[in-house]
């Protein structure tokens, strides 16, 4: 007999003794994941990158490790970066520089040794500074590029071009924040004023140390 049919769906005779049964997946994706994850892996290693980094999970990780991939990938892209990016673009550099002193837009100084010819080079030598390091906790970070300039071990220049930003350009603004907000009358910040306190508390004990040597 024909199987009955109610709206368009089939519903099928059973013999004496048979049984319907419901079959479900155990595994729904048959091990890909792990094989997705063991090629990822392979991929970063060959690109020189963290497994972390190429695959965007960073689930069940703690700032030390997370940090660590980081940092492992931060040294290629900088080793990329100095390798690549900064060559070319002292290159670009030089080319414009030596135009501009051919039509004396920019003129050597007096008393240089050496002409542009002579130390293409040393007059090219240039630092680029290109985007920051991804910040994992941005309070570590900070706390730690302030123990490194405390202890001697860094400078401003290299911790704020780590985050992608001119050490100049950021005291140069830090002294016309300073200044307009003296003239409008509100308070300096907390690391201004610590840093006046210390100023003036160190040029006293100095002053005090020479009439004591007087």
């Amino acid at each position: 007999a024909a199987p009955v049919r109610l709206g368009g769906a089939k519903v099928p005779h059973l013999m004496p003794g048979d049984s319907l049964n419901l079959q479900t997946a155990q595994d729904t994706d048959n091990g890909y994941s792990v094989f997705e994850q063991s090629l990822l892996r392979y991929i970063a290693a060959g690109l020189g990158v963290s497994y972390e980094q190429l695959s965007r999970n960073y689930a069940q990780m703690s700032y030390s490790t997370a940090r660590a991939s980081a940092n492992e990938s931060w040294a290629y892209f900088m080793g990329r970066r100095k390798f690549v990016a900064s060559r070319q673009a002292s290159q670009m550099f030089l080319c414009w520089l030596e135009e501009a002193i051919v039509r004396r837009v920019v003129t050597l100084p007096s008393k240089a040794r050496f002409s542009f010819q002579e130390a293409r080079s040393a007059w090219g030598n240039c630092d680029w500074i290109g985007s920051g390091r991804m910040a994992i906790d941005g309070l570590k970070e900070v706390q730690e590029a302030v123990m490194l300039i405390e202890a001697g071990l860094s400078t401003y220049e290299k911790e704020c071009a780590k985050r992608g930003d001119d050490y100049q350009e950021i005291f140069a603004q830090q002294v016309r924040e300073t200044m307009e907000r003296r003239a409008a009358g509100l308070k300096p910040p907390a690391w201004a004023a610590a840093a006046f306190e210390s100023g003036l508390r160190q040029s006293t004990e100095e002053e005090k140390s020479d009439s004591r040597a007087a």
